[in-house]
């Protein structure tokens, strides 16, 4: 009687709990957090741009550098991406 429930009811309790941590850990992905992006300048030189502030990369507001110039995400060695924030 005890190794049929330990057959039936083991397996079961295992795929439970693989379950519940399944569901804890894409709950943990959507957190919500915002990562900080490096914002590029362009600048006229062989390096075309220039990191000068993070942005959140979130909102409706550019992110531009405290001269007013728009900042850009850096992919390779190009700065062709402009970035967003939160705040003005």
């Amino acid at each position: 009687m005890k190794t049929k429930i330990f057959k039936i009811v083991l397996p079961m309790a295992v795929v439970a709990l693989g379950l519940a941590g399944a569901a804890n850990t894409s709950a943990m992905d959507k957190s919500g957090k915002t990562v900080a992006i490096m914002g590029y300048k362009h600048i006229s030189n062989p390096n075309s741009c220039v990191a000068v502030q993070e942005c959140s990369n979130t909102g409706n507001f550019n992110c531009t550098a405290p001269d007013g110039s728009q900042l850009f995400a850096k992919p390779a060695s190009t700065c062709l991406t402009p970035l967003k924030r939160d705040v003005q």
